[in-house]
């Protein structure tokens, strides 16, 4: 990594460090062993990074700063005959001009047909009649979509047949009655060609990422795939859900699986995240959620495929001076759609998602550095700071704090977490050798959503 890098790297764990220590927030903190770590680096001379190398396009060296970022660090086995990940990178230099056809309708009284533009917008050219085929970048002709960098790295990094990290475990009953185990689940997000521009601006200097560009442009779209390990006989709604075979943990119903068993598993698509840079919107966006087979609802099912998705909301602020009883102002609920959980008091969120936080809560805290604050409130005094409308561009942590170092990153988790993940291997790269610098393995293993510290 470059000199300036490593020093803007130091310079940044610092005052993250005097920052944590002036707020009053109780947030989740990093063990000692990091904070050690950081101390040492600061005093010893670092060591070489050690290149890293993408074992599924067999291109050699990649994440360095004159290479290009991984597709996945995790090799597939040698006899894989299934579809094989390519990280869509070639970020445009320019906002494309579009047409934007959710802009027909108002998020806050055409919900429904708002939601569902967005979601035909980000279908086509991406559903085709070969599942394993769909959602691959490569092989769209009506426009480009692009993936975020920085998301292979740690114990629940992208694996190599499709791209997918690994989220939130869902506990029995989360996604339907009959559950009564848990699930792994996991995903992979694209952006458009506006919100790749701002990732590309991001990493321009891919030895020295610059959170400062991270705003996106309006009209920026991201989209996100969930597909769940559980099968019908437990998730009914799941029968006949798009199937893909990917290389993930075998042990399908541990929160903690050994990462020395891998295998092919097939997973079934659960659940649709959309987002959308709208300045209609108080936070300056819309977010909504989509569920297979509308949930488990009787009568609710449509069919098969990839158009086999009912809307489970859409939200446009989190309604902050919400008490907890009567109709939530800034949230539609589809009325036809009842899953075991929403999100907190009734907020939306998908079936995947914590139920102590909301889409637009949980992405508001979206900044660099990204461990100053969880996804969700980590006590019971701090809910009401969760769920405050954050505008677009502004950092969620506290403005009254003197001279805040946190930069926003525009609800963009995928940024968050990919410059999180590369500022911790620059610290673990550099350490003396035989340090630890790495969270405890229990604390690595737990996805961000479970208070994890990357992917």
């Amino acid at each position: 990594m470059a000199l300036l890098g490593r020093a803007r790297m130091v310079s940044r764990r610092k005052t993250h460090w005097t920052y944590r220590a002036l707020s009053t927030i109780s947030v989740l903190v990093v063990s000692v062993a990091v904070l050690a770590g950081c101390g040492e680096t600061a005093k010893k001379e670092e060591a070489t990074p050690a290149p890293r190398v993408s074992l599924v396009s067999g291109s050699g060296q990649c994440d360095t700063p004159t290479t290009p970022f991984c597709d996945s660090t995790v090799a597939p086995p040698a006899n894989w005959d299934g579809h094989v990940f390519k990280l869509a990178q070639d970020y445009p230099t320019t906002v494309p001009q579009e047409e934007h056809p959710w802009l027909a309708f108002d998020p806050t009284t055409q919900s429904q047909n708002y939601g569902q533009s967005v979601l035909d917008y980000f279908y086509a050219g991406n559903t085709r009649d070969n599942v394993e085929d769909s959602f691959d970048p490569m092989l769209n002709t009506v426009r480009q979509w692009y993936n975020g960098p920085w998301q292979d790295y740690g114990f629940n990094g992208r694996e190599p047949a499709h791209g997918l990290t690994r989220e939130r475990v869902s506990k029995p009953g989360e996604l339907d009655p009959k559950q009564t185990q848990s699930w792994n689940n996991y995903a992979v997000g694209f952006y458009n060609a506006a919100g790749a521009n701002a990732i590309g601006k991001v990493w321009a200097n891919r030895g020295d990422p610059d959170s400062a560009m991270g705003i996106m442009p309006e009209g920026t779209v991201g989209a996100k795939l969930l597909f769940t390990t559980a099968g019908p006989d437990q998730v009914p709604y799941l029968a006949g859900a798009p199937t893909w075979n990917v290389y993930v943990y075998s042990e399908v119903n541990s929160s903690q699986p050994d990462p020395t068993k891998r295998g092919k598993v097939a997973v079934r698509l659960l659940q649709i995240d959309l987002a959308v840079k709208d300045n209609r919107s108080p936070t300056g966006w819309v977010f909504g959620t989509s569920v297979y087979g509308g949930g488990p609802t009787p009568g609710t099912t449509q069919g098969t495929g990839w158009t086999n998705v009912s809307t489970v909301g859409l939200m446009w602020g989190n309604d902050p001076e919400y008490s907890g009883s009567g109709p939530l102002k800034e949230t539609w609920i589809n009325p036809a759609v009842n899953m075991p959980h929403l999100g907190y008091q009734g907020r939306l969120n998908g079936p995947v998602d914590n139920p102590r936080s909301s889409c637009l809560s949980c992405h508001s805290t979206a900044q660099d550095p990204s461990d100053i604050a969880p996804m969700f409130p980590p006590n019971q005094t701090q809910i009401p700071f969760w769920f405050r409308n954050v505008p677009s561009g502004q950092v969620f942590m506290p403005t009254e704090l003197p001279a805040p170092p946190a930069l926003s990153l525009d609800y963009s988790l995928q940024m968050s977490i990919g410059i999180q993940n590369y500022l911790r291997e620059q610290e673990a790269l550099a350490a003396p050798e035989g340090s630890n610098t790495r969270e405890a393995p229990a604390a690595d293993s737990a996805p961000p959503r479970d208070g994890g510290p990357s992917h």
